[in-house]
C-alpha cells in the first residue's frame, strides 16, 4: 500500500526536523561540556611540581 504523496512529504519533514533536534541538542551538549572543561583548566591551582609548562589558553 503506498501513502498518498502529501502524507508521505510531511512524514519526511517530521523526520527531518526530529533529526535536526536531535543534532542541535548534541552540540549544544559538546558546548555546555567544552565549557565546564575550559571554566576548569582556567580555574585549576596551579601547582608547583606539575603543569608550570601548560598552556592553558589553548
Amino acid at each position: 500500500m503506498e501513502l498518498p504523496a502529501a502524507i508521505a512529504a510531511e512524514s519526511a519533514i517530521t523526520r527531518q526536523n526530529v533529526a535536526l533536534s536531535v543534532i542541535k541538542a548534541n552540540s549544544e551538549q559538546q558546548q555546555a561540556l567544552a565549557k565546564i572543561i575550559d571554566d576548569s583548566a582556567r580555574t585549576a591551582a596551579p601547582s608547583k611540581t606539575h603543569g608550570t609548562n601548560v598552556n592553558k589558553s589553548v
